[in-house]
């Protein structure tokens, strides 16, 4: 007896991003939300079919980090602004005031925006402030109930801090907030961490973080260290994201204590990476953590240095990330790329200039294996999970001969071109 699919996606240019990077023109048949098989001959009988007809299907798209509590002030920050100058007069002025019916519209619009990109799984670095509140509570139930209905695969990590780093008392000072906005004691902050993994289930994991290791004291991070290891989850915070964040205020870099408190591993992801030296990365790669790399906020807030090629070289592995929405307003992972390639051709680190190639593995394969997830994300193999994108090119600057799928996808297509998008093999996105 002949086997029949939940589903055949026929007549595609299949972007497969195996360790091979084959490109398959087929079929890919998917089973209980899984992929089964995927071929170049006549296509195997289905319960459902997608005529995809020349289309490009390519990975689900994995977003490394982002924030999504700030997505009701996108493009807020229009100019580039001191670092300082946006984090407390744009970002927290829009996430402190936070309602649940805020947050829950934040990640409904988040989500919208991320299923039209072709994202399938997002790391949110999510936070409100005021944690051990019931507001903060109760904007985080909120957010998990709206980021369920996505249906995407959505990576909650709610910020935590329980020290202000020097010199932002006098920030403080200079805008309308109090430093409880900010910080929490220490048994607090770990209680609401560990109260927030319990909201895991189905495709929302919660994984632990803290806003900035150097907003951590050290009985914290030990306290993280616990939460993460009794919930076996991730940890993510901003790694080596300025110059003084490199380093802790007792002298030590901010990697070799993330790797002493135990927070360094596979499912680990720092985020920026921009100011790591040669042993931060070494320890990053040796240790199995990841990287993710968001160049358009990271240009928008000044900065110069692409660390993408020192990254690579080390072998941390990448992914890429939109990171704020009011650095960020447009999802968009076809541009994200592009970003990513010219900020390191103009400013690059390392031996050598990233390709198309590269980089589209730094949103897919690379971006699943930085969180931890390469087993059964990021790319299209028997037995991995069926989130993929149907990329229409009929309409688009792209139609044509397709010569090298990859270089299109990143050259010749923008979110309108995206026709379809499945995660378990289910619709989040149809256009």
């Amino acid at each position: 007896m002949s086997i029949v699919h939940d589903l055949v996606v026929d007549r595609a240019v299949l972007v497969t991003m195996n360790a091979q990077r084959e490109v398959v023109r087929g079929w890919i048949a998917i089973d209980d939300g899984a992929i089964t098989s995927l071929g170049d001959g006549p296509a195997p009988a289905a319960r459902d079919r997608v005529d995809a007809a020349g289309a490009i299907v390519h990975p689900g798209f994995v977003s490394a980090h982002q924030h999504s509590m700030d997505t009701p002030g996108r493009g807020a920050a229009g100019e580039a602004r001191e670092f300082t100058d946006w984090l407390f007069g744009t970002y927290y002025s829009t996430v402190l005031g936070h309602s649940s019916a805020d947050a829950a519209r934040a990640v409904q619009a988040t989500g919208a925006e991320l299923a039209r990109a072709g994202v399938t799984t997002v790391v949110d670095c999510w936070g409100v402030g005021g944690i051990g509140t019931a507001r903060t509570d109760a904007c985080l139930s909120a957010s998990v109930h709206a980021a369920t209905r996505t249906e995407l695969r959505w990576i909650l990590a709610p910020m935590v801090s329980d020290r202000l780093p020097p010199g932002w008392e006098q920030l403080l000072a200079q805008h309308p907030l109090a430093a409880d906005d900010l910080v929490a004691s220490t048994e607090v902050a770990r209680r609401f961490a560990a109260w927030a993994c319990g909201l895991a289930a189905g495709r929302i994991e919660v994984w632990g973080s803290v806003e900035l290791p150097e907003m951590a004291t050290e009985e914290l991070l030990s306290g993280m260290a616990e939460v993460v290891r009794a919930g076996a989850t991730g940890f993510t915070t901003h790694v080596c994201a300025s110059a003084p964040g490199a380093v802790d205020v007792s002298g030590e870099r901010t990697v070799a204590r993330l790797d002493r408190h135990r927070l360094l591993g596979r499912g680990t992801v720092g985020a920026h990476a921009t100011f790591t030296d040669a042993a931060d990365r070494v320890l990053l790669s040796d240790r199995g953590a990841g990287a993710a790399h968001c160049p358009a906020a990271t240009m928008l807030l000044g900065g110069t240095t692409s660390p993408l090629g020192v990254l690579r070289e080390a072998g941390v592995p990448v992914g890429l990330g939109f990171d704020n929405a009011t650095l960020n307003a447009t999802a968009d992972m076809a541009a994200e790329m592009r970003q990513a390639l010219m900020f390191d051709r103009v400013a690059g680190t390392g031996s050598a200039r990233a390709t198309a190639r590269d980089v589209f593995a730094h949103a897919t394969i690379d971006g699943a294996r930085a969180i931890g997830r390469d087993d059964t994300l990021g790319s299209l193999e028997a037995g991995k999970r069926a989130d993929l994108v149907v990329v229409e090119l009929d309409t688009s600057a792209a139609s044509g001969p397709v010569r090298d799928p990859m270089a299109t996808l990143m050259w010749s297509t923008t979110v309108s071109d995206i026709r379809l998008v499945l995660v378990d093999g289910q619709p989040v996105y149809a256009s």
